[in-house]
Parts: structure tokens; sequence; C-alpha cells
């Protein structure tokens, strides 16, 4: 076994290129942005809200499509993408958000900017569609390299009878859509929509043959990332692409997710595959998904309210969840020469059943808790542990006035975690090349801001749903000489110790 140690880097995917992008990314996107648009950038979701909507929409229906096209390169894709949105815009349909996902072998920071740039200078034209929400993804060994995945999601709002006379002219058995009546209140209501992808944990299931657990993947960590900003899904996008279609592996992970989605009260607004030869390579495929979700606009969660003296409570992950998988399959499969059949007595089970674990769902636990009116007012924040550890996704949430510390002795991450570190030789941090608590949760997959108390409540509560949690740190005054450096406006800081 190599004694030369692995970082995320090393294994291909540079993190620190992604953190670029986004920043780039959200300095366009921000143009987009109109009077409804209720969230900051950054967050795991963006929020519309829906106060005093058009006279046209008095019975508002939401819809959602799914847009990609191919053979012209990314710049060709982002703009026929673009345009094709943009021409929805008619007086009996009111585009309400748009999202974007890009993906490619390697992540270069400047060209992924560009592509959103491409989106922004035509969604900033009034009337805006703002660009809520998107990913990017760098998937080594899945697609060719220079090529670039490009997904569009656009969502809509039209008047209930138009949209029935619409799908009646399409002669169409079922228009997937969500009458918003009875569902929630407009003038008090806010959706918030989130776009992800599974990553290259898709490799995994390609080798295995097993591809059904994508997809509770994808919908899991949707769920997971609207869940952050307090709202509950109700509606998704689902988008495969491959080189190929596969039936043996496409057909399973469809009837999963359309399974997933009826589990948990979700519309299937749209599912797209796509087959892009001169975009993936031999039997690979790619997942990603577009969610949306409601809540009360009052209550949405920013971390605003976060203060010196709040919990960090850490809810147990299910293993990888959908991060981390470039490191983890060059660990484990070259560097330690696994097999995904083979049995590992310290993990309890195939290697290939613990890496394939399906994402955990969160939602059914802390939403009960979101809607006890004394639970509620102490959650003040909530952190989705993906990709860039417990660190940078806390961060994401902290207001500029406090820093969080957390106690990394305060728990034990599950066997796979140090299997993974052994046969990579990674060290645990490396904030240049990402080590093992930059790169993945550690087995800590949420994390809630609580007051302290409801602390115990909240602990309470959560094993009572089945899901261990316990107090991995707690909120902190920004020290003076750190309050001191950091501009305006900026998001606290996290420790680990």
């Amino acid at each position: 076994m190599s004694e030369e140690s692995l970082t995320y880097r090393s294994s291909g995917v540079d993190v620190e290129a992604n953190l670029q992008a986004n920043r780039r990314i959200q300095a366009s996107t921000l143009r987009t942005y109109n009077e409804r648009v209720l969230t900051r950038g950054g967050l795991f979701g963006g929020a519309i809200g829906l106060k005093d909507l058009p006279q046209r929409l008095k019975n508002p229906v939401l819809a959602g499509r799914l847009s990609t096209t191919g053979g012209r390169g990314p710049e060709g894709t982002s703009r026929e993408i673009a345009l094709s949105c943009r021409s929805r815009a008619s007086d009996s349909e009111l585009p309400l958000a748009f999202l974007d996902y890009l993906a490619a072998a390697r992540l270069d920071a400047d060209r992924a900017a560009d592509l959103v740039e491409i989106f922004s200078r035509e969604f900033e034209i009034p009337p805006k569609i703002p660009i809520i929400g998107g990913e990017t993804a760098e998937m080594p060994d899945v697609f060719l390299e220079k090529n670039w995945e490009v997904v569009g999601a656009l969502f809509t709002l039209s008047e209930a009878e138009a949209a029935e006379a619409e799908a009646a002219e399409a002669e169409a058995a079922e228009a997937p859509c969500i009458d918003l009546r009875g569902l929630l209140d407009p003038q008090h209501a806010a959706l918030v929509f989130s776009m992800d992808g599974v990553g290259t944990k898709t490799k995994l299931g390609v080798m295995a043959r097993r591809t059904p657990g994508l997809a509770l993947d994808i919908i899991h960590h949707s769920l997971d990332d609207i869940l952050c900003q307090g709202a509950r899904g109700i509606g998704l996008m689902l988008y495969v692409g491959c080189r190929r279609r596969d039936e043996q592996l496409i057909e399973p992970l469809i009837a999963a997710a359309r399974q997933c989605c009826h589990d948990n009260d979700l519309v299937l607004f749209d599912c797209l595959v796509a087959e892009k030869p001169s975009l993936y390579r031999p039997g690979e495929i790619d997942v990603c998904g577009a969610i949306v979700g409601a809540v009360e606009a009052d209550r949405l969660i920013q971390g605003d309210a976060i203060r010196p003296g709040d919990l960090l409570i850490g809810l147990a992950s299910s293993g990888l969840h959908t991060n981390g998988y470039s490191l983890a399959r060059k660990a484990l499969l070259e560097r330690g020469a696994l097999g995904l059949d083979q049995l590992i007595p310290e993990l309890g089970g195939t290697l290939g059943e613990v890496l394939l674990e399906p994402h955990r769902n969160y939602a059914p636990a802390v939403l009960p808790l979101l809607a006890d009116p004394e639970t509620a007012a102490a959650l003040k924040g909530i952190a989705h542990i993906t990709g860039g550890g417990l660190k940078d996704n806390i961060e994401r949430i902290l207001p500029g006035t406090v820093r969080a510390e957390i106690l990394l002795d305060s728990w034990q991450p599950p066997p796979i975690f140090e299997l993974i570190r052994r046969c990579g030789n990674i060290p645990r941090l490396d904030s240049v090349g990402k080590g093992m608590y930059e790169s993945f949760n550690m087995g800590i997959g949420l994390v809630l801001v609580a007051a302290p108390d409801q602390g115990e409540r909240i602990l309470g509560r959560i094993r009572d749903g089945g899901i261990p949690a316990l107090v991995i740190g707690r909120v902190v005054d920004l020290p003076p000489e750190s309050s001191a450096r950091e501009p305006a406006g900026r998001n606290g800081r996290v420790v680990l110790l």
C-alpha cells in the first residue's frame, strides 16, 4: 500500500475551485433577483415569496420543466436553454425561478462562471427570472475531458383554468403540476428551490449494477437542502444523463424515483433521460434533481438569529451520503485494492453495501420540530453537511458576528471513514488539499443550531425518531481580532477543535 497521502485534490476534485466558481456565480445571479426573492445567496435553498401575485393568477398552479441540449458546446447549450425559458414569459404563465446544473470532468472556475453569466444576461432583462440556485460538480472519470453537462430547471406559475385547458388541448393524459389552492396561502407563503447532483457515487452504482439507491440519494439530498430553510418538499424534477441508455440501469432508477416521490408526497414534474455520447465516458451516468418546497414566509430559516451560547446538534449520517466518492474510490478500490462485493468484517457487510447506502432523509425527524411552536422558535439554523464537510457548510448559515466551535472528539465516526483514511493514508485535516474532515461528513449529516434551553428536548425528539444525535459544539463570540479582519457582511467562522 502506498505511503503517499491522498487528499480530495489529489483524487481529482478541487474543492477550492468549486468555491471560487460559486463566489463568481453568486455575483452574476444576484443581478437576476427581483422583489420576490426572500433569501440571500449562498444558502442551501433559495426562496421566492408569492405575495401579491398578478391578477391573472387568482388560482395559481405550479409546474416545472427541465431543459438541456447538446452538440453545440456548453456556451451554445446555455444560450439555447436561456432563450427557451425566456420564450415562456407569456401573459398566461409567470416564470418564477430558474436553477442550473453544471458538471465536468475538471472544474474550470472561470468557465463555470462564464456559463452562468450567459443565463444571467438573459434573465436580468425585465421581467426578471431569478436564478435562485444551482450546482457545479467536478466528476472525473464520468465525463470526457473538456466537455460540460448543462441542465436548466424552470419553475412557472399559471392560472388553473388556463393550465387545464392547455393540457386538454395537448391531449395530455396527465399534466404534472401542483394546484396551490388549498395547499398554502400565497399571501403568506414562500417556495424554496434547490438543485444538486449525486456526484461520482453514480460510478459505484454502475459498477455494482445497483442504481435504485441513487434515486433515493438525489431525492433525500434535495429534501434535506430545502429543510435547511424550513421547507417541506412538494415537487421534484429528475435528470439522468448518459452516453447510451442502458435500460437495466435507467429503468430501476426511475422506478425507484417515482416510488420515493410517492412516499414523500412529491409531485414528479419532469423526468428527463438524455443520451450524450460526446460527453459521457462509456457506461457512465449522471443524476441530478431540482426540488421545490413550501414554508410560511415568516418561518424561513436563514441563520440570522444565531447567537453565542447556541448549541450545535449533530444528526448521524447513514454513511458518505453523496459526497467524497472520488476520494473514497481512489483510496479503497485503487490504493486498498478492495472489491465492492468484498465482505469487510469491521463494516458489518460488503464494501459495496456500505458505500451505496442511500442518503438519509432528515425531514421526517425535523419537520415536526418546526411545527411545534416552542422547538421551532429554538431552531435558529440548519446546515446540511455535504461537500466541504462540517466547516464549509456550517459557515454558510452563520452571521458574521459569531464563531462555531466543533469538538471533533465528541463523536466517533463510523468505521467506513477510518477504512478510507487508512487505505489512502489521508490526513484528518488539510485545509489546502482537503483531508478527511474537509471532504466527508464524518458521520454527521445534518447540524441543528438550537437555543440551549430547548437542547435536551430537541435531542430527545430526534432520538425518538430513530436518528442518533448529540451536541458536537457551540456558538461563541467572534474574537475581536478576527472581527477586525473580517469585512462587513461576511459569514461567521467555524473552527474544528
